[in-house]
C-alpha cells in the first residue's frame, strides 16, 4: 500500500491536485499498487468532494481518503450532504424571521437588527434555508464576536470566538456530528492567526496538547502510517511532521516547482532539501533542476529521480485550421505575470493585426480587476476576454493559433504540455522550469528570453503568419515512459 500525503484536495483545484491525483490512479491503473491519501486541512464536507471527484472519474471507487480531522472526531465528522424530503426538511431549515429582531434579507444573507443595532449576520447555503454560518455581532464595535458553522445537513461543526478589541481569532472549538467538542485550538490575541497551542478532548476531558498544527501532524502520522510504508509528501507544508514520524518510512518528496528564488533557495524548501539523509527519494520534473538541486546540495545521484509528467495517449493531428485566436490556459496570479502577455499583445495589435486573446483561469490573487484595467487602458477590450475557469481546455487549445506562457517560474509547466498535446504551440519565456525541456524552439514552439515582452510580441506575428506544422511531444512525456519510470522508482524503494 502507498500512501501520499497532502494539505487538501479542494473541488476545483490547480496542477499539484491534479498531477498527485493524476498519479495515484496512474499508479492504480498501469502498477497495480493502491494508495491511501490523507489530507490535513479541515474541510467537514469532504466527502461530497469525493464523490465529485469519483463522478468525473479523478479517482477510483477503490481509493482510501483519510483526514486528520475526521480521525482526531473519532470518525464522526464527515457526512454525505443528504438532500431535504418531507421528513427531514423542517430538522436542517430554519426560519429567516427571529423573535424581537428585524431582519434585512439580501438573497442568502440575512442581518437582523434589535432597535436599529446590528447584532447577526446569517449566511445560508444557496438556495435553501439551511444555515452556513452565523456571526454574533457586538452592537458597540459592530465586528463579530463569535461564528458559528453549520454543514449542509445543518449541523454545528465549528465555533470561533474573536477579540472584542484585536478583532482576530481567540479560539476556535470543533464539534462532530453528534455535539460533542473533540478539539479546540487557542490563538494569539496580538498576533493574528497565530496558534499557541492546541487541545484535543476525549469524552469531554482534554487528553493531548500540540504547540502547533505540524505537532498535532506527525502525532496523525506516528498513529496512522506503517513501519516500512512508502510515503509520497506533495506538500511543503508536510515536509516537517514526516520528517519528525517516528515510524520507519521510505520518504518520497514530490517538487512541483521551483525551489529557487532570485535572491536563492526558497524557505519553503530548505528544510527538505537540508535533510537529505533522512529523504529516501526526491521526484523532480526536469533533469535542469535536479542539476540545480545538485550544484547547492550534497545529494547523491540516485535520490533525486526525474520523473516528468505524462500524458496517456500521445495525440497526433492534423493540420486544420485555426480560429485567429491565442489563448492563456492557467491560474490568474501575480507569478504568471499575465500583465505581459497583454502588453505584448497590444503591440501585435498596433501592428495591423486582428486576432483575439482568450484568457482562461481562476483569480486566485485578486489581480483579475487591475488586468481588466490594463485591457481598457490599452484599448484592447474588443481583442480581450476574460473566460473564467474552463473544464474543457482541450478544445481551447485546438482551435488557437498557440498558448502563452509568461510565469516567473514553473515547477514544469503542465499547461505546456497539454497545449503541446493538443496541437497548439507554445509562446513560452524560457524559465526555470519546463519550457526549453518541453519545447522543442520553432518547431513546436517559440521560446522566449525572459520578460522580454517585445520578443513575445514578435513570437506573436510570427506564429500568426508562419504557423507550425510539427506540433507535438516528445515521446519521454508518453505514458510507457512513465511507467517505467514509477516501476524503477517503487522497485529502488522496496530493497
Amino acid at each position: 500500500m502507498l500512501h501520499t500525503i497532502t494539505s487538501t484536495l479542494p473541488k476545483i483545484h490547480g496542477g499539484r491536485t491534479k498531477s498527485l491525483l493524476y498519479r495515484i490512479k496512474f499508479l492504480e491503473d498501469n502498477l497495480n499498487q493502491k494508495s491511501i491519501i490523507h489530507t490535513t486541512n479541515y474541510d467537514p464536507d469532504y466527502l461530497n468532494v469525493y464523490d465529485d471527484f469519483k463522478e468525473r472519474n479523478i479517482i477510483s471507487d477503490s481509493l482510501e481518503i483519510k483526514n486528520i480531522y475526521e480521525w482526531l472526531s473519532n470518525n464522526k465528522l464527515l457526512e454525505k450532504y443528504s438532500k431535504p424530503t418531507i421528513f427531514n426538511k423542517k430538522n436542517k431549515e430554519t426560519e429567516f424571521a427571529i423573535a424581537n429582531l428585524r431582519e434585512q434579507i439580501n438573497e442568502n444573507i440575512v442581518r437582523y437588527y434589535n432597535k436599529g443595532e446590528y447584532v447577526l449576520y446569517r449566511k445560508f447555503y444557496e438556495g435553501t434555508k439551511v444555515l452556513q454560518f452565523e456571526d454574533f455581532m457586538s452592537p458597540i464595535s459592530s465586528k463579530k464576536l463569535e461564528r458559528r458553522e453549520y454543514t449542509r445537513n445543518g449541523i454545528l461543526h465549528r465555533i470561533t470566538n474573536y477579540s472584542a478589541t484585536k478583532y482576530t481569532k481567540l479560539y476556535e472549538e470543533f464539534y462532530n456530528n453528534v455535539g460533542d467538542m473533540y478539539l479546540k485550538k487557542h490563538y494569539s490575541d496580538i498576533e493574528k492567526n497565530k496558534v499557541l497551542y492546541i487541545t484535543l478532548y476525549h469524552e469531554g476531558r482534554p487528553v493531548k496538547f500540540f504547540s502547533n498544527e505540524k505537532e498535532m501532524f506527525t502525532y496523525y502520522f506516528n498513529n496512522v502510517l506503517e513501519d516500512d510504508s512508502i510515503v509520497f509528501n506533495d506538500a511543503r507544508l508536510l515536509d516537517k511532521p514526516l520528517i519528525e514520524c517516528d515510524k520507519k518510512l521510505k520518504r518520497v518528496l514530490v517538487l512541483h516547482s521551483t525551489h529557487l528564488l532570485e535572491n536563492g533557495i526558497r524557505s519553503s524548501y530548505k528544510l527538505a532539501l537540508n535533510n537529505y539523509n533522512i529523504i529516501d527519494r526526491y521526484v523532480v520534473l526536469t533533469d535542469y533542476q535536479k542539476k540545480d538541486i545538485q550544484k547547492d546540495f550534497d545529494i547523491e545521484n540516485e535520490k533525486i529521480k526525474v520523473i516528468p509528467h505524462f500524458v496517456e495517449k500521445m495525440k497526433s493531428h492534423e493540420i486544420n485550421e485555426k480560429n485567429n485566436q491565442f489563448c492563456y490556459v492557467g491560474r490568474i496570479s501575480k507569478e504568471k505575470q499575465i500583465d505581459h502577455i497583454i502588453k505584448a499583445f497590444s503591440k501585435y495589435i498596433s501592428k495591423g493585426n486582428e486576432s483575439k486573446l482568450l484568457i482562461y483561469g481562476k483569480d486566485e490573487d485578486g489581480v483579475l480587476n487591475s488586468l481588466k484595467i490594463l485591457v481598457k487602458e490599452l484599448n484592447l477590450n474588443e481583442y480581450v476576454e476574460f473566460k473564467g475557469y474552463t473544464s474543457n481546455p482541450e478544445k481551447v487549445f485546438e482551435n488557437s493559433i498557440a498558448s502563452i506562457l509568461t510565469s516567473k517560474f514553473e515547477g514544469f509547466g503542465l499547461t505546456i504540455m497539454e497545449s503541446l498535446n493538443n496541437g497548439c504551440p507554445v509562446l513560452s519565456y524560457n524559465i526555470k522550469y519546463g519550457s526549453s525541456e518541453l519545447i522543442e524552439n520553432n518547431k513546436n514552439g517559440i521560446l522566449v528570453e525572459k520578460d522580454n515582452i517585445d520578443e513575445l510580441a514578435t513570437a506573436m506575428e510570427n506564429a500568426r503568419n508562419i504557423p507550425l506544422k510539427d506540433v507535438k511531444l516528445n515521446n519521454r512525456f508518453s505514458l510507457e515512459s512513465a511507467i517505467n519510470n514509477y516501476k524503477n522508482l517503487l522497485d529502488e524503494l522496496k530493497y
